[in-house]
């Protein structure tokens, strides 16, 4: 099993005991049935450019403490991928932003608690003002002749670094 298995059942709560289901090994509750489907983690992140600087942040928490990232984050499971960009690109960066085009959606899970799956998008700002917020400790654009060390293996891919 993956990444903290069901260990109860979320319908009638008894212990679940690991079966093959669906041609993998599962959770399932031995008194009713049910079948635990671990779900993919989902985030996005906006690549925001302006007169040939980037917009990054410097995460303040764990996992790359310190390091810089495009802004982004985790979707909750009732948003529009797109505007869950343009609402971390605000929450982190005090910056609205507008999507324009999907980059690419990427697979890389760097580190236990990471995302499955991160979707990637270009940007525009429309308003606001910068200022650091969220889980970010600075927000900042830099030319991408002078870009600092960028924490994971998707941002650099969405920058062109990898």
């Amino acid at each position: 099993m993956r990444f903290q298995p069901a260990r109860f059942c979320m319908r009638c709560g008894a212990p679940v005991v690991e079966q093959v289901r669906f041609a993998r090994p599962r959770p399932v509750c031995p008194e009713c049935g049910w079948v635990h489907f671990s779900d993919p983690k989902v985030a996005v992140e906006v690549l925001v450019e302006e007169n040939g600087a980037v917009l990054l942040v410097q995460r303040l928490n764990e996992p790359a403490r310190g390091m810089w990232s495009l802004p982004g984050g985790y979707m909750d499971s009732d948003e529009d991928p797109a505007r869950a960009a343009e609402r971390e690109c605000l929450e982190e960066t005090g910056l609205e932003v507008r999507t324009t085009r999907l980059l690419g959606v990427l697979q890389d899970r760097e580190y236990p608690n990471g995302a499955d799956i991160v979707i990637a998008y270009a940007a525009q700002r429309t308003g606001g003002s910068l200022n650091a917020g969220d889980d970010a400790g600075q927000a900042a654009f830099f030319p991408r002749s002078g870009l600092p060390e960028i924490a994971f293996r998707v941002a650099r891919s969405v920058l062109g670094l990898d």
